[in-house]
């Protein structure tokens, strides 16, 4: 049994420490994560077998005795400075504040965009997306958005989901492709490719909330309103005539015609739109399409309107289709 548990130990503790590595160097991943959390807690199962087994070595040698008066201090002090270093953890301290500065969340946190714990989204189907933001007001509504393609699309699209205001000032963003929300230069069908170039229109107004230019420079210049509300909530309320701007942008890679032949970036992003009027009866919204992301918009954000140079992107989506849930 002792050898099975040193063994075990051996097989677990490299488990973590390769996935605590990889947690600290690379972006987040939920598979490393969850193998980080269950090799931890097959860890924590053998520890307990193993000291367990060694109960009669620790009594012997905190016993009576000058050495065992030694070992005491020496197991004080150990057990103090292991306290001194949790409390550094708890409260930014050096040295872990030093070790959380270094890693790739800290050092990448401009880039990385996350969505509210609010939203949750599932792919029941290869092609199909569904998105659900809930609201913690009883008095809100929540939204379902439910995002289908065609089934012979391959690859399928990268997507961006937000509200924006009816100005054009974002709210919230909803869904971004998980492939592209912890770097500005994500592996895009194996290329590495801005994403201000994969989804502008989206990237260009995630500046506001930001403050990051798609460049990765500090915009000075921009920033809300003072009415402006960064969180989709107070939008949701029944009953105040409230309204906002659903979009959502997509782009395939490779999808080249005739006018777009870049090999990689193909046909520029697609943008669909619906305007929300959250007291309005008739739940259902469908997304239309509003414009792209081609030409200048690479570098303003702003939504091209001409669609005449797009043919077989506009088949990407089969239906695009939003519910409020009152």
């Amino acid at each position: 049994m002792r050898h099975l548990v040193n063994f075990g130990l051996l097989f677990s503790f490299s488990a973590l420490a390769v996935t605590g590595a990889l947690a600290y160097l690379e972006p987040f991943s939920l598979t490393v994560t969850q193998i980080h959390i269950l090799a931890g807690s097959v860890t924590l199962v053998l520890v307990i077998l193993h000291l367990l087994s060694r109960i009669p070595y620790f009594k012997s040698r905190v016993s009576k005795g000058k050495q065992a008066e030694s070992m005491r201090k020496q197991v004080l002090l150990f057990g103090a400075g292991f306290g001194f270093l949790v409390y550094a953890a708890i409260a930014g301290l050096p040295p872990s504040s030093w070790l959380i500065e270094n890693s790739y969340e800290y050092k990448n946190r401009a880039q990385i965009v996350r969505s509210s714990n609010l939203v949750g989204f599932e792919q029941p189907e290869p092609h199909r997306k569904l998105i659900v933001r809930k609201s913690l007001d009883d008095n809100a509504s929540g939204l379902s958005i439910n995002l289908s393609f065609r089934k012979k699309l391959n690859p399928m699209p990268s997507i961006a989901v937000w509200a924006e205001s009816t100005v054009g000032s974002m709210i919230e963003t909803l869904y971004l492709e998980q492939s592209l929300a912890y770097s500005e230069t994500p592996l895009w069908e194996d290329y590495r490719t801005q994403r201000s170039h994969i989804l502008p229109l989206w990237r260009h107004r995630y500046t506001l909330l930001s403050g990051i230019t798609p460049s990765g420079e500090v915009d000075a210049l921009s920033g809300a309103t003072e009415s402006h509300r960064f969180a989709l909530d107070p939008y949701l309320v029944a009953g105040k005539e409230n309204e906002f701007v659903l979009c959502v942008e997509i782009n395939a890679p490779g999808d080249t015609n005739e006018r777009h032949k870049d090999p990689i970036l193909g046909q520029p992003s697609l943008l669909y739109s619906c305007l929300i009027e959250v007291d309005r009866e008739e739940p259902y919204y469908l997304l239309e399409l509003t414009g792209h992301g081609g030409g200048d918009a690479l570098e303003t954000g702003n939504i091209q309107y001409d669609l005449d140079t797009i043919d077989s992107a506009k088949q990407m989506k089969d239906l695009l289709l939003v519910k409020l849930e009152k």
